[in-house]
């Protein structure tokens, strides 16, 4: 046994070597390895983690390591049973199992941010292997400080003489008695949950092909809460994202998220499920299929997030989000602007606004608006057109000269649609390189292996490691193709969401309460600041199929105050009113942008239906003045006051202050955390920053 101690810019390296075969062999005793308030501990064959809020512990036992105890540091209350089901968190059926003898090869601890990637985390790699199944596993723990969740994953390799023969790629079935019950693939994540005592269920996900899911009866969220314990059986689940297990009536429970591409209607490659029953919690699904497994190196599986959380189904919300940012986190000065993008207008074709004229008249009028960046949809390159797309060097006569000049005169940055399969990382470089900054719409993916993602994440990652802070890409879930689901890939910038239209093709058509019901949906287990959001020009939508008409130009854009705005039109086809409307709002919003960036979005009100009260609640958490109210009083409402229940502030007295008129006063919330609030017409908004007043 040997230590090897390294210390590089506070980095510590902790290698712990066994040269011992036998399966139980021992982890070293008394390692502490912490950076800020996370913490791992290694003792008495236990690696226990510590992030300030959530304390983790796993068991070596001779078949891997076993989780036996979560608890939340922040009220003491574990979750774990005395009897642990399963010898190992993982399994790969036919291959891994609890009779499988294991060989701990090392315990890795060490600091990280995944090469800029992530935020600074403590990451704990212990190596494991299983010399009859001919496999190496490596178990990965990321640990955050001060965060309400960590990471887990498994990093599989072949060793010589391995064979995929026989073994799962996917869940199975298998029929009792004229029923099909499902049969779990290989076991990534384990938790020794007790469904025996009170506790509900809470399942979510999100659907990909949101450009599909414009009427009211589809929502993006789909979102179901089971009753009933104890858990005689066990309960299957394979188009949820999320689950929520919650104790004390749902006071307090575990969150377990998937970070994979799994979307409702579409499972990509080889997500899995949960299954939640008398033997705990576990979750399926490696991403990684049997003859994925390969000699030359370790492959990733989809990774899980375990998150601690109180206060209810806010509580939850706010925890979820908390994890999802420290995992992925925002940079302002890439990922925060306004962005303009030529198919806008489109009827359906927008090919003819990529064309330098248009774009020379567009450049001055996104300027005087307040446009950040101007995105040249699908026409800009010289070959092929939509998923054919190819060629990604401009067609304009003198290359990117004259329009860059025309941009930089108005201050004016770029961003470019490409198809993600076809463009390659020289022309990605070369664009950035002489544009200075590009944010890249990728579009018509399709990844249907493991070797797709890994080819397309190489991809992201050499680009933005080549121009950091100057590129980013928006990532796209349009159609039922396999894309990135909303819980994974977020780390290179943003998810583009739900093409709108002005006129063609017609079920695109823009819709507002449409519109606001789906962003109102997403912000509920979703980052706002990491979805970009379509705005369309209400004046120019057909009237024949949509409202908006009827609905004024700020009212549509402020739909998108919380998320990162679109703007889905075309700023030279704008009447002068809309232009001076557009104006004094998006001038009136910038100043709190940031403040606005770096809040947590949650949905308050009612679900919007064309005849309710709806809006955004943005928390600030470290700041007590710079949190925000946004309120939509619906084309169709008759009330002209409302009581809205606020989130995480039943009991205070806060002083609000509106944005657009100045105007201030203090108000004290209920013990429901419920006031009320006044918009005087149908079809207008409230724009308030709100401080927690002592």
């Amino acid at each position: 046994m040997a230590y090897i101690l390294k210390h590089k810019n506070i980095l510590l390296l902790i290698l712990l070597i066994f040269s011992t075969c036998v399966s139980a062999s021992p982890i070293v005793t008394d390692t502490t390895v912490a950076y800020k308030n996370a913490k791992v501990v290694i003792n008495n064959n236990r690696i226990t983690v510590f992030t300030g809020k959530l304390e983790r512990t796993w068991n070596w036992t001779g078949k891997g390591l076993q989780t036996v105890s979560i608890k939340n540091q922040s009220t003491g209350k574990e979750y774990g049973k005395t009897n642990v089901n399963y010898q190992c968190d993982w399994d790969l059926p036919g291959a891994i199992s609890d009779a499988s003898s294991a060989e701990l090869v090392d315990v890795n601890v060490t600091e990280s941010d995944d090469e800029g990637f992530s935020n600074k985390h403590l990451q704990v790699i212990s190596t494991i292997k299983y010399p009859a199944s001919k496999i190496e596993i490596q178990h990965v723990i990321w640990v955050y400080p001060n965060a309400p969740g960590i990471r887990t994953q498994l990093r599989v390799k072949a060793l010589e003489g391995y064979s995929s023969k026989g073994l799962p790629d996917k869940e199975g079935e298998r029929m009792d008695c004229g029923y099909k019950i499902a049969v779990p693939s290989a076991r990534s994540e384990y938790l020794p949950l007790n469904f025996n005592i009170e506790n509900t269920r809470r399942y979510w996900g999100y659907y990909n092909n949101p450009g599909g899911r414009h009427d009211p009866s589809r929502d993006m969220l789909e979102e179901t809460v089971v009753t009933g314990y104890p858990l005689f059986l066990t309960e299957d689940n394979n188009w949820a994202s999320g689950l929520s297990v919650e104790y004390n009536k749902g006071e307090n429970g575990i969150c377990v998220v998937k970070e994979s591409p799994k979307c409702v209607n579409q499972q990509a490659h080889n997500t899995g499920s949960y299954y939640a029953g008398p033997n705990g919690l576990a979750v399926t699904g490696w991403g990684l299929t049997p003859d994925e497994i390969v000699t030359d190196r370790y492959r990733e599986c989809w990774a899980t997030w375990t998150i601690v959380w109180t206060a209810g189904n806010d509580g939850m919300q706010m925890a979820l989000k908390q994890f999802d940012r420290a995992r992925y986190p925002v940079f302002p000065e890439r990922d925060m602007f306004i962005l303009s993008n030529t198919w806008g207008p489109a009827d359906p074709d927008g090919a003819r606004f990529t064309e330098e004229d248009y774009l020379m008249k567009e450049i001055p009028a996104l300027s005087k608006l307040g446009i950040d960046v101007m995105q040249i949809d699908d026409g800009w390159q010289k070959g092929g057109r939509f998923n054919d797309a190819h060629g990604f060097t401009p067609k304009y006569k003198n290359g990117w000269r004259d329009i860059k000049a025309e941009a930089d005169k108005y201050g004016l940055r770029f961003g470019l649609w490409v198809t993600a399969q076809l463009s390659t990382v020289e022309e990605l470089n070369k664009n950035v390189d002489e544009l200075g900054f590009v944010s890249w719409k990728a579009d018509f993916d399709h990844l249907a292996s493991r070797s797709d993602y890994e080819t397309r994440i190489k991809k992201y990652r050499e680009v933005l490691k080549h121009a950091w802070m100057k590129t980013q890409f928006t990532l796209c879930p349009e159609y039922d193709d396999p894309r990135y689901g909303w819980y994974y890939c977020k780390e290179y910038g943003s998810i583009y969401f739900q093409n709108l239209q002005e006129s063609l093709p017609a079920h695109l058509t823009m819709v507002p309460y449409q519109v606001l019901r789906q962003h109102w949906l997403m912000a509920k287990y979703f980052n706002s600041n990491k979805l970009q959001v379509m705005l369309q020009n209400p004046k120019r939508t057909n009237p024949e199929r949509s409202d908006a008409p009827q609905y004024s130009h700020s009212y549509c854009f402020a739909m998108g105050v919380p998320f990162v705005p679109c703007f889905f039109q075309s700023a030279q086809y704008l009447d002068v009113q809309g232009q001076e409307e557009l104006q004094h709002f998006i001038s009136l919003y910038k100043k709190h942008r940031e403040a606005i960036f770096n809040c947590y979005t949650f949905p308050i009100g009612d679900k919007p239906d064309n005849q309710s009260w709806s809006g955004f609640q943005m928390i600030n958490e470290n700041e007590k003045s710079n949190n925000y109210i946004l309120l939509f009083r619906e084309l169709h409402n008759n009330q002209t006051q409302k009581r809205v229940q606020l989130k995480l502030l039943a009991g205070k007295k806060i002083r609000l202050t509106n944005i657009e008129t100045g105007e201030s006063w203090i108000k004290k919330t209920g013990a429901d955390g419920k006031t009320n609030f006044t918009i005087k017409e149908p079809g207008s908004y409230l724009f308030l920053q709100y401080t927690v007043v002592k």
